[in-house]
This record gives structure tokens, C-alpha cells and sequence, in this order.
């Protein structure tokens, strides 16, 4: 399935077509104004208690159902899942995707295979337009995907135990009367060669917990384990926390968007030479359709720009 992310503000109609099939027009409803969200991000939204599912574009501030029979790779109806976002590293690049996994995988219990997640997403250029495109898990069956394919679940499979690393890591640093709710490291993105031990060591991991409380760890060269950055600090609205009812994507790489379920806020927390801090906020239901509660969210786009204003 492809998604065209066109960069007009003013496009009301997003394309969905099947990959290597021929194309449909369903038409989504531009459901704000001006909420000077960042341009040229791609968010999906889903909820796993209704199913219910939406890509929201930011560039043109409009949302698309994902569960429709025209929109078959992605359809989630009737289903549970969890999503990810996986920067992938590979010989052209840094390529940010969207995995649907199945809500109860666990890589501790062995690694993915296709029969473990629902879809894959991330964007082609096509014409020198940016294309969200989706493979189904069935294109990943050993017994017939391509050795592209195969090698790209082998990637996935050891970014998914670093990533169980790296939480075992945030558990540990974090106050004793916390619990880890969930979590982001900057230190396990994309790293040239040109990068050095201290830049390294002092890339942030973010914490939260499930007290609903934001903690800032660093590498700090010569310690072991992790160093606290500044003062934990809440999130309006945030009072409890649960894995499967929040969310930690990366937004640039000065920031992080946390969502919550709680609040149905999408929360833009960075640093500029200061600590981390609550920057910006966006209420959902200012930018998603009515008695639409998603339970989590992703989001992938080529902009690190981010938008200054507090609340929307």
C-alpha cells in the first residue's frame, strides 16, 4: 500500500494503491486548522481497543482511515497490534519505518518472524514525491521473500534486542520507587564514523514511568551505568502510565513526542543547550476525528523541524 505525502498544505485527498496494484482515491476530511504541527511528518494512531486506526499528515493537516477494504495491508479491523518505529540503518541510509507488530510478541520469548507483526511502512520517492508504502507480513515468508527481505528481518530482529537491552539499562538507573512505563535512547540512532566517545556518551535516553514522570539519563565516559540530567518533571494531564497506552518516538534529533492515553495528548518534549523539557503539546481531539481514543501512535517524516508554540 503507498501513501503520497505531498507537501501542500492545502491537499484534502491522500492516495492509497496497493503496491504493484492499481490505484484507488479514497478521500480523508480535513478535520483542523493551522495547528502548526511540524511539517512533513506521517503519524499513524491506533486504538486496541476498537481497532480503529488513522494516518494523520501533517503537512496537509488531514487524517486518512487506515481499516478499509481499499486499504487491505494495513486494515487492522477486528485486530490488536502494537506499533514501533524503527530507524533502520542501512548502505544508503538511515530508512525510518513503521512496524505493526502482534500485540503479544516478545522478543524475549525468540525472534520475530513474519507470522509476528502485520505490516511494514516506510517511504519511497517517486517522481520526487515522498511515498508512504506498506508490505504486508506475508511478503516476509522465508519460503518466498526476496533475500532484501529476509536480511531486513534479520536487522529487525537485532534492533529489537537492543532495544530490550537499553530498557533492562533505563530500569536499572531509574529511582527505586519508579517503574519504567516506557522509554527512547538517542545513543542507538544512526552514528558516522566521524562520531566521538563523548558525543556518544552523552546522548540522552528518555524516561517514563509509571507514575507519568519524565527522567533524562545520559553515558557518562568513566562511570558505569547511567547519569540523571537535571529534575524529572511531569506532563499535564499525565498521571498514570501504561506500556500499551503511550508512546515515545523520536521528533528530531534534539526531541521526542510522548503520547498518552490518558490525556490524549501528543507532547513534544527536547532540548536547545538546556535540559529537557515539556516544549510543546496537541490535544488529539483537535487534529483527530470524534470519539476516536487511540491507545498509541508513531511517526515517521524527513522535518526536524518542530513547532514553538505551548498548546493546541
Amino acid at each position: 500500500m503507498k501513501l503520497k505525502n505531498f507537501a501542500v498544505a492545502s491537499l484534502t485527498t491522500l492516495l492509497l494503491v496497493g503496491c504493484g496494484s492499481s490505484s484507488s482515491t479514497p478521500t480523508s476530511v480535513d478535520l483542523t486548522s493551522s495547528l502548526d504541527l511540524p511539517d512533513e511528518k506521517t503519524f499513524i494512531f491506533f486504538d486496541n481497543e476498537s481497532s480503529d486506526q488513522y494516518l494523520y499528515n501533517t503537512t496537509s493537516d488531514t487524517n486518512m482511515d487506515m481499516n478499509t477494504d481499499e486499504n487491505a495491508t494495513y486494515n487492522m479491523t477486528g485486530k490488536t497490534g502494537k506499533l514501533i518505529r524503527w530507524d533502520h540503518e542501512t548502505t544508503a541510509g538511515v530508512d525510518q519505518k513503521i512496524v505493526m507488530l502482534n500485540y503479544d510478541f516478545d522478543i524475549n520469548n525468540g525472534d520475530l518472524t513474519y507470522n509476528d507483526f502485520k505490516y511494514l511502512g516506510h517511504f519511497h520517492e517517486e517522481d520526487n514525491v515522498n511515498v508512504f508504502a506498506s508490505h504486508s507480513n506475508e511478503e516476509f515468508d522465508p519460503a518466498i521473500s526476496s533475500d532484501a527481505k529476509k536480511a531486513t528481518l534479520i536487522s529487525l530482529n537485532t534492533h529489537l534486542r537492543e532495544q530490550e537491552e537499553i530498557k533492562k539499562e533505563i530500569a536499572e538507573a531509574i529511582p527505586s520507587t519508579e517503574e519504567l512505563c516506557n522509554f527512547y535512547a538517542f545513543e542507538h540512532d544512526h552514528e558516522d564514523e566521524n562520531t566521538t566517545e563523548e558525543e556518544h556518551a552523552g546522548a540522552a535516553h528518555i524516561a517514563l514511568t509509571k507514575s507519568g514522570k519524565v527522567y533524562v539519563y545520559h553515558e557518562e565516559e568513566g562511570t558505569e551505568g547511567l547519569t540523571q540530567e537535571g529534575s524529572a518533571f511531569a506532563l499535564e494531564g499525565v498521571s498514570t502510565c501504561e506500556e500499551d497506552r503511550s508512546s515515545i518516538v523520536k521528533a528530531s534529533d534534539y526531541g521526542v513526542y510522548i503520547f498518552s492515553a490518558e490525556s490524549q495528548t501528543l507532547y513534544l518534549v527536547d532540548s536547545h543547550g538546556e535540559d529537557f523539557h515539556r516544549h510543546s503539546k496537541w490535544t488529539g481531539s483537535k487534529f483527530l476525528p470524534t470519539n476516536f481514543t487511540p491507545t498509541e501512535f508513531v511517526g515517521i517524516g524527513e522535518s526536524d523541524d518542530h513547532d514553538h508554540n505551548e498548546t493546541y
